[in-house]
């Protein structure tokens, strides 16, 4: 198994960002590569009230041995957080969320090197967001390289609930039979198909199963878990959702000047603000519903999907009798998560590093800094037998995502000779006959001149459609290529999309086990002697 780095990619704004850009760096807190961003960042939160570790720390549930005695450490009022996170999925969802975990990880190991002081790596676990077709879903290839989706079906009742009040119900212990047929038996098959067994029971929510899955996955790194849901974290939230609803406009502006800015600096917007639209979702019977100030001026709102008014009394007596009624939004999550830990990094992927850099001023209306913006690694599985198959064709990785391109121009250069040949000589002759007939026709009638072209252009589809039944024919001498190429395309890019966003952890669990998640710990840039951060390797 060889791991390649690959391209972060983003929008335009999170490249000069990347690249050290001064039309970007206003929207940020500092260079993510360099240690002088994390000391000014470090020496921020040093002046910030007392107790706030310790106050996170009960929040917190570290998944390992290494994980509990930073955590003492760090809850001692000695050290700092580096926070990532992501919406749970079915199975571990994609590849990403993993890389996001193994990130945070190096990164906080780097920075407590070179801070002297303890920074534990978290992870928080949106099980309060509600997108349930997103999250219900794994994406794996069986011995054959066959890719196959696996889901729990429509989501339960007509309300749009949070992941975790949602039970995975029966289909659970169906799709956990089916992962296991997928996988021959090896020393890791029982390992894995046990822990799905017990996490995916119909009664467990899929928040749950994930939290469960990345505790395995991540048991030997000092990492903790935050749940969005946990009572613990809503209660602790309570100030920062309460200061929302009592003023939603001040928020508004401040992302709307942000925006503008952004704008006037030629970037787009990763999230687009709809007006009126508060940061708060409510949790209720009708499910997960976002906030829409009321247009009356009265200072109420209205639920955005069902309709229902709701005055601002009534929401803030909700969310100081039950902080589970109310959550945050896209935008204002990684200010709640700031507001709870003193957080000196998030690492993210390229849409999280563009929306953060519309959250400058929000951060600041609610008495925050930002954190520094790191990106999350960028990584690609090249198996073995994927590997060889490249060699063999002299491929890279990128030559196969378009299989059906790449396949067509096998498949021409395959083309016998005297028929390329012949080809190219029937369509230049075609192609001097039109123009010397185009010339002569003009002489009778100047209009004979688009007849022409058009007789010569029918000629050349004709001609264009009888290369591709040649090219079928060749193709289908050379079966058993387009087959290993598909093969390997099916794992590199399968669907056409990127490794990461489909495939999930388990899919090379159950290849190598527990050592996968090691390799790519391993495969990680610390911090330099240099005091700057290693920027990715070129892909090879």
């Amino acid at each position: 198994m060889r791991i390649v780095h690959r391209p972060f990619g983003g929008s335009r704004l999170v490249r000069d960002y990347l690249a050290g850009a001064t039309s970007a760096a206003d929207f940020y807190a500092g260079s993510p590569f360099a240690v002088e961003s994390y000391r000014r960042k470090a020496r921020e939160l040093d002046h910030a009230p007392a107790g706030r570790a310790a106050e996170a720390a009960a929040m917190i549930r570290p998944i390992g041995p290494q994980g509990a005695a930073l955590l003492r450490e760090v809850g001692a009022g000695a050290g700092y957080f580096v926070t990532t996170g992501q919406q749970p999925g079915l199975f571990g969802g994609p590849l990403y969320s993993l890389y996001k975990a193994l990130s945070a990880v190096r990164l906080a190991e780097s920075l407590g090197d070179a801070l002297g002081k303890p920074v534990m790596p978290l992870f928080w676990v949106a099980s309060d967001d509600h997108d349930w077709e997103e999250a219900n879903q794994a994406w794996l290839l069986d011995g054959a390289n066959e890719l196959h989706r696996l889901d729990l079906g429509p989501e339960p009742g007509l309300a749009r609930r949070a992941l975790a009040e949602t039970s995975m119900g029966p289909a659970a212990e169906n799709a956990v039979t089916r992962f296991a047929g997928l996988y021959p038996e090896n020393d890791f098959h029982a390992r894995y198909v046990a822990l799905l067994r017990e996490s995916c029971r119909p009664e467990a929510t899929i928040s749950a199963a994930f939290a469960a899955l990345m505790g395995e996955v991540l048991a030997d790194t000092p990492i903790g878990l935050v749940d969005a849901a946990d009572p613990a974290v809503k209660a602790a939230s309570r100030p920062l959702l309460r200061a929302e609803a009592e003023d939603p406009v001040a928020s508004e502006i401040a992302l709307a000047r942000t925006c503008a800015e952004l704008q006037d600096a030629d970037y787009g917007l990763q999230v687009h603000l709809i007006p009126g639209a508060a940061n708060l979702f409510v949790h209720g019977d009708d499910g997960r519903d976002r906030l829409q100030r009321s247009e009356g001026g009265d200072g109420g709102f209205r639920l955005r999907r069902s309709g229902r008014a709701i005055s601002r009394r009534c929401l803030l007596e909700a969310i100081s009798a039950e902080p589970c009624a109310a959550s945050p939004n896209v935008l204002l999550r990684p200010v709640v998560e700031s507001a709870l830990f003193p957080t000196l990094a998030y690492v993210g992927g390229p849409g999280e590093l563009a929306y953060f850099g519309q959250l400058g001023r929000l951060f600041r209306r609610h008495g925050l800094g930002m954190p520094v913006v790191v990106p999350r690694a960028s990584l690609l599985i090249v198996e073995r037998k994927v590997a060889k198959v490249l060699k063999g064709f002299d491929l890279e990785v990128d030559d196969v995502r378009d299989l059906d391109g790449l396949l067509g121009r096998f498949a021409r250069d395959g083309m016998p000779g005297d028929v390329r040949k012949a080809m190219g000589r029937w369509r230049g002759e075609l192609n001097a006959a039109a123009k010397d007939l185009a010339t002569a026709a003009v002489g009778v009638d100047p209009t004979l001149k688009g007849a022409v072209t058009a007789a010569r252009n029918a000629s050349l589809g004709a001609l264009g459609a009888l290369e591709k039944k040649i090219v079928r024919a060749v193709k289908q001498r050379n079966e058993t290529a387009w087959s290993q190429l598909a093969k390997a395309q099916a794992n590199l890019w399968p669907g056409g999309k990127p490794q990461e966003r489909v495939l999930g952890p388990l899919h090379y669990l159950m290849r190598y086990g527990p050592d996968f998640a090691v390799r790519v710990l391993d495969e990680l840039r610390p911090i330099t002697e240099a005091g700057h951060l290693a920027p990715a390797p070129p892909e090879g």
